[in-house]
């Protein structure tokens, strides 16, 4: 219909981050209703669950630890994936390895429907899997948009496809809060489970690694990819056999931007698994009003996160400021009125007035987000799958927040305030550092290590960003000319340095 192509890849990187990130939130719900543990009937939204004592109902005798520890589970897998998933991306497709994540794990919520009822075993192993396919996701994504989103428009493609993580609070507490009050107990599971299965055969059928792969993109788009593209190696053993690892963990920019995905994972896990217990233990809501209540907070971020995109990015474009500079700024102001937000929510006595935080802080959040996802391309645009994994090894955080949750909860306001105020320190600090160490700029060793690639004669590998038989690829330091001798079956890839990188190389 005349869209461009790389919008499409945008959107539905969107609803698939928006199924794929709301499976942690139905489970939250769906957990708040059937523990017995929980007492959270006393202030009502809607009108009381109509399956109360019906075959759909059900009620477990588990603990609410219990279900704290199925979160640990989850993201003690997706801590596992992440810089495995990064390596793999830049090995294999970015695109299906994504798709068949999407695909994955919603065939466990298909699992947990039916099985969960008979052991928490079953929860665990399920929530561990899950934890564990999904911890690929991001590096993945991260390598689709380094190669679909065009310099002047990084920022709000990256805020937009990753937008989806945090609207899918809302449209999945919503959905699940009222579907398990009015349908069912696994209502939630099997609603998701099945989007979950349904976009990742239309994801994986329509979209492709690269410009180049695309057999319809028009004229118009190809040059925009040509002159503004990243020019990036398509995914390959060639690619993954050279990743510069010495100069990547010697560098403070990665270590910066991996102690702010450390924070940022410690409270992301508290706002999407630990706020609505946070509701159900101080303000005694039951599942329906939780649902509604947690749903407005991501609306905010998600505009935010939209207009932020279009804003930096125009800043960057006409040089008023700096990447780098943006970067800090749009990280500074964002996370920033998050964290203070946090910090003061640990002392807030009415559900009204901690709603409203929440509102704001996430809504701010926003703000940082599209820069906070882009960092690792601004980086590193060649590894930037490899980058975004390591540098989420901070999910280490996120298992952090899910085990003090479990440790200090105490179904009181008092054990919260530990917890919100703790939270909210760390995520300061973090800022801070990015606003003091952060960088927005290609780092050297982002080309280094492709100076030195060993391409064997039987692969064959293309650049992004060009679509034409003889296809040139430029940097600011190395030339490399790809092209198809007219007189030869075979592909030849050509370097040419430059007298200034020629230098570099000899010292």
């Amino acid at each position: 219909m005349g869209c461009p192509k790389r919008f499409t890849v945008s959107f539905l990187a969107f609803l698939g981050f928006l199924i794929l990130f709301g499976f942690r939130t139905v489970i939250t719900i769906i957990m708040i209703y059937v523990i017995k543990d929980n007492d959270n009937n006393r202030a009502t939204i809607y009108k009381e669950c109509t399956i109360n004592g019906t075959v759909f109902d059900l009620h477990l005798d588990w603990s609410v630890a219990t279900s704290q520890y199925f979160n640990t589970a989850y993201f003690v897998g997706h801590f596992i994936s992440q810089l495995p998933g990064g390596i793999l991306a830049a090995r294999f497709s970015p695109t299906k390895l994504f798709g068949g994540v999407v695909f994955i794990s919603g065939g466990c919520f298909w699992v947990l429907a039916f099985l969960m009822k008979y052991s928490p075993v079953v929860v665990f192993v399920t929530r561990f899997i899950q934890g564990l396919v999904e911890g690929v996701s991001q590096p993945a994504m991260s390598s689709v948009i380094s190669a679909w989103a065009p310099k002047s428009e990084r920022t709000r493609i990256v805020g937009f496809s990753f937008s989806g993580i945090y609207l899918s609070t809302t449209v999945a507490s919503v959905i699940t809060g009222a579907t398990t009050c009015y349908v069912s107990w696994n209502s939630g599971f099997l609603i998701y489970g099945s989007l979950g299965i349904v976009w990742s055969l239309f994801w994986l059928c329509t979209i492709y690694d690269s410009p180049t792969l695309h057999p319809s993109l028009e004229e118009k788009e190809s040059r925009i990819f040509e002159e503004e593209g990243s020019h990036v190696q398509i995914a390959s053993a060639a690619v993954a056999r050279n990743v510069p690892w010495k100069r990547i963990f010697s560098s403070p920019s990665v270590w910066v931007l991996f102690l702010l995905n450390f924070t940022r994972a410690w409270i992301v896990a508290t706002m999407m698994t630990e706020i609505p217990q946070y509701f159900a233990d101080v303000f005694r809501l039951n599942v329906a009003s939780i649902g509604f209540l947690t749903a407005f907070p991501p609306v905010l971020m998600t505009i935010s996160i939209i207009f932020s995109g279009i804003f930096f990015d125009k800043l960057i474009k006409t040089e008023k400021v700096s990447v780098t500079f943006g970067r800090k700024l749009a990280i500074s102001i964002g996370f920033g009125s998050e964290a203070v937000a946090v910090l003061v929510l640990g002392f807030v006595r009415s559900y009204s007035v901690a709603c409203v935080l929440l509102i704001i802080g996430e809504g701010m959040a926003g703000i940082a987000t599209p820069s906070y996802k882009a960092n690792p391309v601004d980086l590193a645009p060649q590894y930037s799958s490899v980058l975004m994994g390591l540098v989420r090894l901070g999910l280490f955080g996120a298992i952090t927040s899910t085990a003090l949750a479990g440790a200090l909860r105490r179904k009181n306001a008092e054990s919260w305030k530990h917890i919100l105020v703790i939270t909210g320190s760390m995520h300061l600090f973090a800022v801070i550092c990015f606003a003091v160490f952060g960088s927005g700029r290609e780092q050297e060793w982002a080309n280094s290590g492709y100076n030195e690639i060993k391409i064997p004669e039987e692969e064959n590998i293309s650049p992004y960003g060009s679509t034409s038989e003889t296809q040139q690829f430029k940097t600011d330091v190395i030339g490399i000319n790809y092209s198809k001798d007219s007189n030869s079956q075979n592909d030849s890839v050509h370097f040419n340095y430059s007298e200034q990188l020629q230098s570099t190389i000899k010292e």
